[in-house]
């Protein structure tokens, strides 16, 4: 048989054996017969909004590998994160280490608030967690978002994308993109940009020098492979590691090329979409 296919972005449409998928009103059933939410996303998101569900376990995905030994064993997990990013790797990584009730929430909590299911601005719910990793923190007052900029080693793929859509998504809120190591703008990522309506033709690519930390109000890491540097002063860091879909442009179908890109893409929009919402900039006319 052959070996099964090493491209990240494949990767994450795997499937998981035993693995079920919940809709948001057959997890909130689970969980009011006693399943537990494993909740993935950052501190900083549970603060803001909370799923409203009796039990909570917030243990951040990056985290979940030294985490999960307080995950109990005799009730069903139910992950969720923001969208589902993350949720069928935690999974992997629960069935590996002995867990056999594990399920995701299918489209995590964009699918939770579409369904008008229980959700807090502040975190009421009961979070369990004895290490600092999987501690509640109480919610900070945040200052009106000025600009956003999206970092990558290279500044040709990933952040370049985000860029380009959350230019479109958030028109007149201030947009960047920079890398460590600067390289020419990807074909590609003009080419899945114009199948949104972006124009991306005359774009280049920067050096995170040249960026001045203090007209950044949050940064965005993209990068799920490398190590970037950090921006000093008290700018708002947020990490949303995602493959390079250019990381393999030996590939001889052009089309299979676009799915990757595609993929990282609509990744993105769905990040930021959920961002949008979390941090209100989404206008309330439109």
């Amino acid at each position: 048989m052959p070996e099964p296919s090493m491209d990240p972005i494949h990767a994450m449409n795997q499937p998981v054996p035993g693995l079920r998928f919940l809709s948001p009103q057959d997890a909130f059933k689970e969980l009011q017969e006693g399943a537990c939410l494993v909740d993935l996303r950052t501190d900083e998101l549970v603060e803001m909004r909370a799923f409203g569900v009796p039990v909570i376990y917030h243990v951040p995905h990056r985290f979940l590998s030294s985490g999960f030994t307080e995950l109990p064993k005799d009730k069903l997990l139910i992950l969720a994160d923001t969208s589902g990013v993350y949720t069928k790797a935690a999974a992997r990584l629960l069935f590996d280490n002995g867990f056999t009730q594990v399920a995701c929430l299918d489209g995590g909590m964009i699918a939770w608030e579409d369904a008008r299911l229980p959700a807090v601005a502040d975190p009421e719910a009961e979070i369990i967690g004895l290490s600092p990793q999987s501690a509640a923190t109480p919610k900070s007052k945040r200052p009106m978002i000025q600009s956003i900029l999206f970092l990558c080693v290279s500044n040709s793929t990933r952040s370049q994308l985000a860029e380009g859509v959350a230019r479109k998504l958030f028109p007149g809120l201030p947009i960047m993109s920079a890398g460590s190591r600067p390289e020419p703008v990807h074909p590609l990522v003009v080419t899945v940009l114009g199948e949104i309506g972006i124009d991306a033709s005359q774009w280049s690519s920067k050096h995170v020098r040249d960026i001045d930390p203090a007209s950044a109000g949050v940064v965005v890491t993209l990068c799920a492979e490398e190590v970037l540097p950090t921006l000093p002063g008290n700018v708002d860091h947020l990490h949303w590691p995602l493959p390079d879909p250019a990381s393999d442009d030996s590939l001889p179908d052009r089309e299979k090329q676009l799915e990757r890109f595609r993929a990282v893409r609509d990744a993105i929009r769905k990040q930021l979409e959920a961002f949008g919402r979390e941090r209100s900039l989404f206008r309330k006319d439109g």
